[in-house]
């Protein structure tokens, strides 16, 4: 099968030009006979922050090694581990989260503490909490700056009809 040399996706034997990205497909040019990577400037992911509940219980649960949930942020998903025994993976790709949003009780804002909710287009886990976390509010303006970065790297942007 042959594969445009700009892009690298398969074409129709015989087209002048290539379906995906439109270039020219010349009769002289060089076919390239396996695919090239899908993005060979593609990042490494990076952990851009990584915390556990930080209510009263939770520091109580953390001294005798008790407290098992973790969250994870890194540059390209969410990542929520919990479980003692058994572990329960809950993973969101930063392409799909719609919103976020921050609550605070007085208690919690006593303690420094709040609850980030992640809204997103994941069917498994459209809403994800990050129960009682240490800073709430950074961690949000964290998660919402690595959201803006990964849709702009994949080129993907949001329209509303009026």
């Amino acid at each position: 099968m042959p594969y445009c040399t700009t892009c690298g996706s398969e074409y129709k034997q015989g087209a002048k030009f290539c379906g995906e990205c439109g270039s020219s497909i010349d009769g002289t040019a060089p076919v390239t006979t396996r695919r090239p990577l899908a993005n060979p400037n593609a990042t490494q992911e990076v952990v851009l922050w990584k915390g556990k509940p930080a209510s009263i219980s939770d520091r109580l649960k953390g001294i005798v090694r008790l407290n098992t949930t973790t969250y994870t942020i890194t540059s390209q998903r969410i990542m929520v581990k919990t479980g003692l025994i058994g572990k329960n993976v809950e993973e969101i790709e930063l392409l799909r989260v719609r919103d976020l949003s921050v609550a605070q009780s007085i208690m919690d804002r006593m303690l420094g503490i709040g609850t980030l909710t992640v809204f997103s287009d994941d069917a498994s886990a459209p809403q994800l909490l990050f129960r009682k976390i240490h800073d709430a509010q950074t961690v949000k303006d964290v998660l919402r700056k690595a959201v803006r970065d990964e849709k702009i790297a994949n080129n993907i942007s949001y329209r509303e009809q009026i």
